[in-house]
């Protein structure tokens, strides 16, 4: 039998655990902007460690959110015609530029320039799906690494390939990776309540795609594929629900 407090218990731990190192940080890095003798170059470098930490936070609050709506059936999926993509998945980039910069890693992305008319919910597919991935590689990947993003239609549907080359996850543990609550392995620099993907799979699948793990950048790290078909039930508005 399923046990309700259980599952409460659990996340409750898990939640705790990914804020206090966090907002550890935070606490620190505004501890050590007090003092008095820190050069200009400490300083910025404190306040960069500080949003990174912060950013963190937001993150994990944002995922436990989107649970607990899509748990209690109110995320609504608003569909809407998207007629250029191609700009739309292009200016996500932008959001990663900074952190790409900063971990000196090789970002390639190869989007067609031509890709057709496409109705979804682009907001959740933004932020809950490729975000999520992205976020994921860049943070999982070392100094130096390599991230391949690529975005093609075919066969009327909308392939997307998000691969690196970071420490990436056994392929026994693959099959649970879009498990609440999976945090896919017990590395400890592979931090994190497993919500993230847990939310992207759920968006995906109301989309009436897929979306699996595949081998990554030349047998290393991991990689992600999603398919979307190229006509998703056109500016219609279908409130989701968690037991479909």
């Amino acid at each position: 039998m399923h046990n309700k407090d259980s599952d409460y218990n659990n996340i409750l731990a898990l939640i705790t655990h990914d804020l206090k190192s966090p907002l550890t940080a935070v606490f620190g890095a505004f501890e050590l902007l007090s003092e008095d003798d820190l050069t200009d170059e400490e300083k910025t470098q404190l306040l960069k460690s500080g949003m990174k930490a912060s950013k963190s936070i937001m993150k994990l609050i944002d995922n436990i959110l989107t649970m607990s709506k899509m748990e209690a059936g109110k995320n609504v999926i608003e569909y809407k015609n998207i007629d250029n993509l191609y700009e739309e998945i292009s200016s996500i980039q932008k959001t990663f530029k900074y952190e790409i910069k900063m971990k000196n890693i090789n970002f390639s992305v190869d989007i067609e320039d031509d890709l057709p008319l496409v109705s979804c919910d682009f907001d959740a597919l933004h932020y809950h799906v490729l975000n999520n991935l992205i976020s994921n590689a860049i943070k999982f990947t070392p100094s130096g690494g390599n991230i391949k993003f690529s975005v093609k239609a075919k066969e009327n549907n909308i392939i997307i390939v998000i691969k690196d080359d970071g420490i990436g996850i056994e392929k026994k543990k693959r099959k649970t990776i879009f498990d609440k609550y999976d945090t896919h392995n017990n590395q400890k620099v592979f931090k994190g309540t497993g919500l993230g993907l847990y939310n992207a799979h759920y968006f995906i699948t109301q989309h009436k795609g897929t979306i699996e793990a595949i081998k990554g950048i030349k047998e290393k790290g991991i990689g992600f594929k999603i398919v979307l078909p190229i006509v998703v039930n056109p500016l219609v508005s279908l409130k989701s629900n968690i037991h479909d």
